[in-house]
């Protein structure tokens, strides 16, 4: 007994507080997805800033830099949309999978509107593709206070 409690203190996960968790193995994948949805959050916030710099570049630097950097945040946005409809979601966990895959959806449009205008700099793109991005910071909004994702 003594043995398993020393190997069960270094090997069991710790909750914020720093407390051991026991985990059943529905627990287990209930919180593997928290975590999973916490980290696609952050993955945002991220993409946020990235697409919010392409809006806000005023056209600065060569054609080919701001190209560039446009497409590899279209990549990025793909990449998340697919790693969120790729997850092994658990039953209690469908709403929020619902709200994440609109919310990263939105992101991916926001991120091709940018691309659009570093393709095509009118005011029209401009103010499409800032349209696209304030209507899924409204979406992560939602999701970052969901009581759900908040909750240790």
């Amino acid at each position: 007994a003594v043995v398993f409690t020393i190997i069960g203190t270094f090997v069991s996960p710790l909750d914020d507080q720093g407390k051991p968790v026991l985990l059943s193995p529905e627990i287990k994948e209930v919180e593997n997805y928290r975590q999973s949805a916490k980290g696609w959050i952050y993955e945002l916030t991220i993409l946020d800033g990235e697409i919010s710099n392409i809006l806000s570049s005023q056209q600065q630097g060569d054609l080919f830099s701001q190209s560039r950097s446009a497409q590899q945040t279209l990549q990025h946005a793909v990449a998340l949309v697919q790693e969120v409809d790729q997850a092994k979601v658990p039953p209690i966990g469908i709403g929020i999978q619902e709200k994440m895959a609109s919310t990263t959806m939105s992101y991916l449009e926001a991120a091709r509107g940018a691309l659009q205008w570093v393709g095509a700099p009118e005011e029209n793109n401009l103010e499409q593709a800032n349209q696209k991005l304030e209507d899924a910071r409204k979406l992560k909004a939602d999701l970052e206070k969901n009581q759900w994702l908040i909750t240790q």
